[in-house]
């Protein structure tokens, strides 16, 4: 007998649609007011969390691919957000850091997301928040074993 798949039932699919939600609901922030796409806000927050990061670094951290990252990083420099400074142990790679304007970007946007996720957050018991965190942990965990 031929199996069905339920495509709104399908963990992987749902899973998958509420991510695109909630970055959507957080993207408002920084599309509309500061005119940064998703690629480019978390190459901003990546570099922001680790000062002089190479673009492979940015892909890792945040599994953009590189063709993504390297328009993230091109438009972050014309912008003036992001300074890139000639590796000092590879020619072909570039360390990137924030700009003094970048940082002063990022110091605006974070709090507004952080407020925008504690506003998504309410809508769960401490309990639930809990349990979401242990489940994404230990599934990420498990999908990066394999």
């Amino acid at each position: 007998m031929k199996q069905h798949l339920d495509l709104e039932n399908f963990f992987p699919y749902q899973f998958s649609i509420l991510a695109q939600q909630m970055s959507e609901y957080i993207a408002q922030i920084y599309r509309q007011q500061y005119g940064l796409s998703r690629f480019e806000w978390r190459a901003l927050a990546a570099i922001a969390q680790q000062s002089d990061i190479t673009a492979k670094d940015i892909m890792q951290i945040t599994r953009l691919d590189k063709m993504q990252v390297s328009r993230a990083i091109a438009k972050l420099s014309d912008s003036g957000y992001v300074t890139q400074t000639a590796s000092k142990t590879d020619r072909r790679s570039s360390t990137l850091s924030l700009s003094k304007d970048g940082q002063a970007l990022y110091e605006e946007i974070v709090p507004q997301v952080l407020t925008r996720e504690q506003e998504l957050l309410s809508h769960l018991t401490p309990q639930e928040r809990n349990a979401y965190t242990s489940i994404t942990q230990k599934l990420s965990q498990m999908l990066e074993q394999s």
